[in-house]
């Protein structure tokens, strides 16, 4: 049996019945269809980027004002058969997760853009329970030490022993039975927090495999942070490329990445950031990869540029800290979107980023 889901959150907001009726509701006047086409992007940083005018195009396409009740007719003609339509319309599916997944429908979609739902084909259909209910699991007492820190002031986690940190932990702990090598990184918990948010227990569990495994998110968590450390040398050079007068004023005052990115990238911008942007940035992040945060990062570092260009250290990092809530969330992905930034740019930069780890190879 499935466990229950943890949606306190949502109970002031208008959501239809069930999702059934959605979906019927789309399907009636198109008849069913099998899926011709599946497309599985399980690794959507690896999607070659488009020509820069038809990205350009989407980006515009993104920013326009919408019609809710249109979005929300579209969103639920294109869950009926989601993967057929991402397949057959790719520009269109992208330009419409730009602009936003309707709340109500969100975890469904997010299921569906990391293909979570596929993994019971590889591994067995029970494998949470089996997970859960296993004696002993690495790393418990630091998962029950940080507990209580996972979005502490939000009502399904602030109360101790409540149902939300009963949940977090479950899933926290069964995942570090599942993939001893990675264990538990209090980030982690922050994600299966926000996933917990939109889904059971069971299908977090398996949206943090497929975050770890098809979104090579493990190397952010495993000993010595490798992925970490690669992102924040990209973003460097992005930096440096995009803005360079902020970079060498940055690295004058002792600025790294290091110290001010670390919970954009571990957290895919959960931490410090309105929930209203953080849901914005994960669809688009499902969707299109890790390409989005270092969007974000760069969009906020243009749009605090001429603050930052005349502060000190300890300025710049209260600057930094504050950015994320200081600005509404549509003009943080429209300027996040609007920054040109290539799939081609960060493998290069990734080769020299390897090119230095490694001099003799």
């Amino acid at each position: 049996p499935r466990r229950g889901s943890s949606r306190l959150w949502l109970a002031s907001c208008p959501v239809p019945a069930d999702m059934a009726s959605v979906v019927a509701a789309g399907a009636r006047g198109l008849g069913g269809h099998d899926v011709e086409a599946l497309c599985l992007l399980t690794a959507p940083e690896d999607e070659d980027e488009q020509e820069e005018e038809s990205d350009r195009r989407r980006t515009q396409a993104a920013g326009k004002q919408i019609d809710p009740t249109k979005h929300l007719d579209q969103w639920r003609v294109i869950c009926i058969d989601f993967h057929r339509f991402r397949a057959k319309c790719p520009d269109k599916c992208k330009v419409l997760i730009r602009q936003g997944i309707p709340e109500f429908l969100r975890g469904s979609v997010w299921q569906k853009l990391a293909l979570s739902r596929e993994l019971p084909l590889k591994y067995p259909a029970d494998i949470y329970e089996q997970m859960r209910r296993t004696p002993t699991a690495p790393c418990e007492d630091e998962i029950v030490r940080d507990i209580h820190r996972t979005f502490p002031k939000h009502v399904l986690y602030r109360d101790k022993r409540g149902l939300g940190q009963q949940q977090l932990l479950n899933v926290l702990r069964a995942y570090s039975v599942f993939n001893p090598e990675v264990g538990y990184c209090q980030g982690m918990g922050f994600i299966c927090g926000a996933l917990l948010m939109y889904m059971t227990e069971d299908d977090a569990f398996l949206m943090l495999i497929s975050l770890l495994e098809n979104y090579k998110m493990s190397g952010l968590f495993m000993v010595g942070l490798p992925l970490l450390n690669k992102y924040f040398f990209q973003l460097q050079r992005l930096l440096a490329m995009h803005m360079p007068l902020l970079c060498n004023h940055l690295a004058q005052q002792g600025v790294e990445p290091t110290i001010y990115a670390s919970k954009w990238f571990m957290t895919v911008c959960i931490c410090n950031f309105p929930f209203s942007t953080v849901v914005r940035i994960w669809d688009i992040f499902l969707a299109e990869g890790v390409k989005i945060i270092f969007r974000v990062a760069l969009a906020l570092l243009k749009l605090n540029q001429e603050a930052l260009l005349s502060e000190s250290f300890e300025q710049i990092l209260e600057t930094l800290k504050q950015a994320p809530s200081r600005v509404e969330s549509d003009t943080l992905i429209q300027v996040a979107l609007s920054i040109k930034l290539k799939n081609k740019t960060l493998k290069d930069i990734e080769s020299e980023w390897l090119a230095q780890a490694a001099p003799g190879m």
